[in-house]
């Protein structure tokens, strides 16, 4: 079901719900970008490399989420490899549960600590330009995360990790987590004028030309902060969360609430920064109204 599929080069990707980069260092090692979302999928691309010769030397994590760190502790375990992050991921790559409480408001629960959330920590260096694998480009990709990055390849091949979506995870999900709605904005805007011989989302097929998916995740998440706007008629978080969540046909349950409640908020927020709406305290309640 999942395998390593070659693109350019040295530069491989793992195909699997989180796209792995892989890229052969040499007829022995190899330089992980990500490291996987699941156990049985950390231990089917490992059987791979087994298989092959190669073990893990090196693992960039493009960002804390887990789905792109659940490997980490394997691979660093079973092979002593380098781990190397940004300095805003960094922390919650080595406390992971700090992410669940960041959606749960600091509350420390039952819920917070579910797979769907948590991984095992792991101890990442913070990566600078020195110790930056050699012909490798790090490349800022603000908004999804608290300080997620991309990698560039010395074959040019651009992994963009979750700053672009498919147009599938835009249909299921429908409000998709990004941490900054309009740093996430202009994120999308800078990918259109990266150049590249190919590029590989997280979610996504590789694309030799990544304008076109680019602006329609600009479209879409226009149309989601047009949505909100829109519902800011003077009225509480609560009822404009309703009213997204009935307009947007989502059927969420409780362990997706937080999610959902956070990306709201963040829209709102990215609506405050633009002001576009404005905000008052009307009897302890949080009113939001359109300028």
């Amino acid at each position: 079901m999942f395998d390593i599929v070659e693109t350019l080069g040295n530069t491989y990707y793992y195909s699997a719900f989180s796209n792995v980069g892989v890229y052969k260092l040499n007829r022995s090692e190899v330089l992980l970008i990500d490291s996987c979302d699941h156990k049985r999928m950390v231990k089917s691309l490992d059987g791979i490399l087994e298989k092959n010769g190669l073990r893990v030397k090196t693992i960039i994590d493009t960002h804390c989420h887990v789905d792109h760190i659940a490997g980490n502790k394997f691979f660093y375990d079973k092979y002593g490899c380098e781990i190397l992050a940004s300095k805003g991921e960094q922390g919650f790559i080595a406390y992971p549960d700090r992410e669940p409480r960041f959606y749960y408001s600091g509350i420390n629960t039952d819920k917070t600590r579910n797979p769907f959330f948590i991984t095992e920590p792991s101890d990442a260096t913070v990566i600078t330009a020195k110790n930056t694998p050699e012909g490798f480009e790090i490349i800022p990709l603000p908004g999804h995360s608290f300080d997620m990055i991309g990698v560039r390849t010395p074959d040019d091949v651009v992994f963009l990790a979750d700053a672009i979506l498919s147009k599938k995870t835009w249909d299921e999900y429908k409000l998709p987590f990004f941490y900054s709605v309009n740093e996430s904005l202009q994120t999308l805007k800078d990918i259109q004028n990266i150049k590249a011989k190919l590029f590989v989302p997280a979610h996504d097929e590789p694309l030799s030309d990544i304008c076109e998916l680019a602006e329609y995740n600009i479209e879409s998440m226009k149309h989601k902060k047009e949505l909100i706007y829109s519902l800011c008629s003077g009225k509480s978080f609560e009822e404009i969360f309703a009213l997204a969540i009935d307009k947007l046909d989502l059927r969420i349950m409780t362990p997706k609430y937080p999610m959902y409640s956070v990306m709201v908020r963040n829209f709102l927020q990215s609506l405050v920064e633009d002001e576009a709406i404005n905000t008052t305290l009307e009897d302890s309640v949080l009113i939001y109204r359109r300028v």
